[in-house]
């Protein structure tokens, strides 16, 4: 059974006006509550309640907004059904609800319902000729003889609009055999058989999974994804449920990634549909949670992969000599922003003091920049001497965080972005680490030990025999997480 869930999602919103009335008749059903559910998205979502008498269900409701809805059952059985603006009579069996239903009134479930059960007449018919590849390439025919009769040439009804959602483009016969023409012709026309101007196939499940589908074919590379999201969304009403739900579905789903990169994805969404706050298109979201979205997006921006990372001049431990990466001649530098309290730290900068190591040995050009990021930093100068982290240790000091103008402005050492250097990195959680180029660009973030050696495999073509210790300790990492989750 999908999941049922009854809660208020924060961008869902009902409209209700005029009278309708919804009907069913259910064999063996006792007198019960009977909930009415919605897709938005994937999910169904509560709309309506009724009490089931003498086997009926009627839903006197005021006007619905068209889509997938549900009658749900005791024990969350329950079936679909599609709402317009008619009336709807239907009657099953609890035990069959689709092998068993009679649709009485409503066209659009008549096409909905006939074509489910058309299928199920096709696939009965398959088995006794499964091998059989001429019964086979017919029974294709007919099918799609069906689909293009009875559902894509009635698409002015939505029942069939939804079963056209799920139709697979016809491909022409020259692009068959040519991968990259098929794939090519499939990205173009994806989207054909579904009307992206509909507010109401948002309230179907098949959106959402056409959505998902559409992201996991195209390259999974930022520009692309940002490029295609664009075109899609602004196909749509920019004041409809279809515009807020496909926005905030792609910009949630980047933002949150655990893909290096894909954080760009969240900040092309945030600065072209919601930022700034005083002329966006996100109606849906108040003044603070704009502000918000808007502030981060403008803090990520300059950090992405492939820009040039933000250039700092620390000191090091001795407090007098100040460094500029930038003048560092490597071919890689790792930036660390590190803090010697963090738990997570005090497991990871040992390990790649290892790795570091390992690959000073296997004479790869690149310098490890550890940045301690506590204002009080006798705990960071002490871990270091302990730890011997015998890479570039840099990091601002009290005095220079008290007297500022003294660095800036008499010594002319430093400038304020690098004393600012937490609020230029973003740094709200450590550790925080990049790994940039000989041209100091960003080609990779938030990166842990294991990742960087297995970069650097990649990228140096080289074999790392300490990545091999780290993923045996993921692994026992893991299993210790599930074993305590069982417990």
């Amino acid at each position: 059974m999908k999941k049922l869930i009854f809660i208020v999602f924060a961008i869902v919103t009902f409209q209700f006006n005029a009278q309708q009335n919804l009907k069913f008749k259910i064999v063996d059903l006792q007198d019960t509550t009977v909930f009415l559910a919605r897709y938005f998205g994937e999910r169904l979502y509560y709309a309506d309640t009724a009490i089931s008498k003498n086997q009926n269900v009627v839903f006197n409701t005021k006007k619905l907004v068209g889509g997938v809805y549900a009658v749900v059952c005791p024990g969350s059985k329950y079936f679909e059904f599609i709402v317009t603006d008619e009336d709807v009579i239907m009657e099953t069996k609890l035990d069959d609800f689709i092998g068993s239903m009679k649709v009485i009134k409503s066209e659009n479930n008549k096409i909905f319902y006939g074509y489910i059960n058309y299928l199920n007449q096709k696939k009965n018919e398959a088995k006794s000729f499964m091998e059989n590849k001429e019964k086979m390439a017919a029974l294709d025919k007919e099918v799609k003889d069906y689909q293009k009769n009875n559902i894509l040439d009635k698409t002015e009804f939505f029942g069939a609009k939804v079963l056209a959602m799920s139709i697979d483009i016809k491909l022409p016969e020259k692009f068959k055999n040519n991968d990259t023409l098929k794939y090519n012709y499939i990205i173009r026309h994806f989207w054909d058989n579904i009307d992206l101007k509909d507010n109401r196939i948002v309230h179907t499940p098949v959106f959402h999974n056409k959505l998902d589908q559409f992201f996991k074919m195209i390259p999974n590379h930022p520009d692309t994804i940002c490029k295609y999201s664009y075109k899609i969304i602004d196909e749509m009403d920019p004041k409809s449920d279809l515009f807020k739900y496909t926005v905030h579905h792609i910009t949630y789903k980047y933002e949150t990634s655990n893909v290096m990169g894909m954080d760009a994805v969240f900040v092309c969404m945030a600065q072209k549909y919601y930022c700034p706050p005083e002329s966006t298109a996100a109606f849906w979201l108040d003044s603070t949670k704009l502000v918000d979205l808007c502030d981060k997006a403008s803090k990520l921006e300059p950090l992405l992969v492939g820009k040039n990372a933000p250039r700092i001049i620390l000191a090091d431990t001795s407090q007098e000599n100040w460094v500029d990466f930038y003048q560092l001649k490597n071919k890689y530098n790792l930036l660390i922003f590190w803090d010697p309290d963090c738990g997570h730290c005090k497991k990871e900068i040992p390990k790649l003091l290892k790795l570091y190591h390992e690959l000073k040995e296997k004479n790869i050009d690149i310098e490890f920049i550890g940045y301690g990021t506590n204002l009080e930093n006798e705990d960071w100068r002490k871990f270091i001497r302990d730890k011997k982290l015998d890479w570039l240790n840099l990091s601002d000091f009290p005095d220079a965080n008290e007297n500022p103008t003294k660095y800036l402005f008499d010594q002319k050492v430093t400038d304020l972005k690098s004393l600012n250097f937490r609020k230029t990195y973003d740094i709200f959680s450590t550790p925080q680490v990049y790994l940039v180029d000989k041209d100091k660009k960003i080609i990779g973030k938030k990166l842990d030990a294991l990742t960087l050696a297995t970069m650097m495999e990649h990228i140096e073509d080289v074999k790392i025999e300490y990545k091999t210790v780290l993923e045996e300790q993921q692994k026992k990492e893991k299993k210790k997480k599930e074993e305590s989750k069982n417990k």
